[in-house]
Parts: C-alpha cells; sequence; structure tokens
C-alpha cells in the first residue's frame, strides 16, 4: 500500500496504531476518529505528506508535541473531544479546544478536503473498499 494517499480507520475500536505506520509514505489524509486510541505514534510525523489529520472523539491522553511544529505540511489537525483539554506546544503556545472551534469543524474539515483534493488536480470518481488487517 505503498502509494496509499486517504485513509478512513474510524470507528474501529483501535487501542493503537503500528509503530510503522511511517511506511505509508504517500499518505496525505488520515480519518481516525471513534477509536480506542491513547496516544498517537511518534512515526505519524515522518508521513512528510500528511496534510489532514482528524483523530476526535478518541481516548487520547497524549500527543506528539511536534503536532504543533509549522514544520510539518500539516494543514488541518482534529484533536476535538478527547480527554486532552490543554495541548502544550514545543514554542509554549497552548492549544485550547473552545465552542467555537467546535462550531467550525465541519466548514474547516470541508475547506482542508477541498483544496486537498485541488492540490491532487484529480477528484477521485469511485471508492474502493479495502479490507485488511494489522498484526500490533
Amino acid at each position: 500500500m505503498s502509494s496509499l494517499q486517504w485513509l478512513d480507520i474510524s470507528n474501529n475500536s483501535l487501542s493503537d496504531l503500528p509503530q510503522d505506520i511511517d511506511r505509508l509514505e504517500e499518505l496525505q489524509t488520515f480519518l481516525l476518529y471513534k477509536n480506542k486510541l491513547t496516544y498517537l505514534p511518534y512515526a505519524l510525523l515522518n508521513l512528510k505528506k500528511l496534510t489532514l489529520l482528524v483523530v476526535s472523539g478518541d481516548h487520547l491522553v497524549e500527543i506528539p508535541t511536534a503536532l504543533c511544529d509549522s514544520s510539518t505540511p500539516l494543514k488541518f489537525v482534529n484533536l476535538m473531544d478527547n480527554p486532552i483539554d490543554n495541548i502544550q506546544c514545543q514554542d509554549g503556545e497552548e492549544m485550547r479546544e473552545s465552542e467555537q472551534d467546535r462550531q467550525h469543524f465541519d466548514k474547516e474539515f470541508m475547506r482542508a478536503y477541498i483544496e486537498d483534493l485541488k492540490e491532487r488536480e484529480s477528484v477521485p470518481s469511485y471508492t474502493t473498499k479495502v479490507s485488511f488487517s494489522l498484526q500490533l
């Protein structure tokens, strides 16, 4: 799956992600919401093409602090509805989830998704359902 660009593994009761997730070198959009994740592997930061990450409604208690770093290609990160209230970034900036952020989530997500499609210069005309298993 080296050319996989869009992955949605939401609603799967996952408690871990493989530490070698960075083998998905072409991954641009990663949807992980409503699982049972308590942390995100540092290997996510090695995904140099990842621009959209949604991990809301999980059980996150920690994330790689470099997710806040402007050097990552991430344009949109959503961590709503996780036990972590404040995310302390490396530069000391604190990110807080506000009610206004929650109300604008759908709009921001769609904007980021549309930008992602435009940058690919092609719109998917179909979706292929793929089943796979992960050994953790």
